[in-house]
């Protein structure tokens, strides 16, 4: 845990020199093969559990930071209730590194979706709201990637989970944290017209997103088989990307059990 707060920034300060590539530089690609006790085989990829947010550029990191007026908070109090969300529910305490189960509403249909319904093809997701101004960046760039998969290989949508800057004065001073659970459908349906990926709702207790370790942009992707086989802090395109390519060709190839590029646990 100590070693987690130390890496702590909260908000986008301290990111001005970060360049495109550092996330890439500091995440190993390279997935291994695992056997499990059923004696089936998984691909598993290292997390990448950085609340720096390295994976944008510096001109993308002062974009966001002008929708925000995070330097003119309590920086205790904000730091207080940060560490208070890690101590919690990050994956340095109680968060359960497998899939949590869930069946949420679409915001757009009405119509529920149950994860462990949807059987027989890799499942990417991202927690995002309207006051989140990396999972707005990142939206388009998942809309692109999920038009590039046939739909019954891949699947790839959104939770609207809890708001990271609610009522924020300068950008987001129409979305309060919502207080009803309509209020809070109303918000995911309208971050629903910036994306074309179904948006499901979580509830008003945030009951998914704290099982996921109550990170505000979070990535996750659920394989073939049901097993969670990568989580993120920030749900970077470029990783989901190459998880998914790397995924579909492993499946092509007859699920070997031992990759040319293996790397070590």
């Amino acid at each position: 845990m100590k070693a987690l707060l130390l890496r702590l920034s909260f908000g986008f300060g301290l990111l001005g020199t970060t360049t495109v590539q550092a996330q890439l530089q500091n995440w190993n690609p390279e997935p291994w093969v695992v056997e499990h006790d059923d004696g089936q085989h998984s691909l598993l990829f290292r997390n990448d559990l950085d609340f720096y947010l390295n994976s944008y550029s510096k001109d993308e990191i002062k974009y966001m930071r002008k929708q925000v007026n995070i330097w003119r908070m309590n920086w205790d109090k904000v730091i207080k209730a940060t560490i208070e969300d890690i101590r919690a529910y990050s994956e340095g305490n109680n968060f359960d590194s497998k899939v949590h189960d869930f069946e949420l509403t679409d915001a757009r249909t009405g119509k529920p979706y149950h994860l462990e319904g949807d059987t027989g093809r890799v499942r990417a997701f991202m927690f995002v709201s309207l006051t989140n101004p990396p999972a707005r960046l990142q939206v388009s760039e998942w809309d692109r990637l999920a038009a590039k998969y046939d739909t019954a290989q891949v699947h790839l949508f959104t939770v609207y989970g809890r708001e990271l800057h609610p009522g924020d004065k300068q950008s987001y001073r129409m979305w309060p944290d919502p207080k009803s659970e309509d209020e809070k459908r109303a918000y995911a349906k309208e971050f629903a017209q910036l994306t074309t990926m179904p948006v499901l709702v979580d509830g008003l207790n945030d009951a998914v997103s704290n099982a996921y370790g109550r990170v505000p942009n979070g990535a996750y992707v659920i394989d073939k088989d049901g097993r969670l086989i990568f989580h993120a802090t920030w749900a970077d395109h470029r990783k989901v990307a190459h998880i998914l390519e790397t995924l579909l060709k492993w499946y092509a190839d007859g699920r070997p059990r031992k990759l040319s590029n293996k790397a070590g646990q």
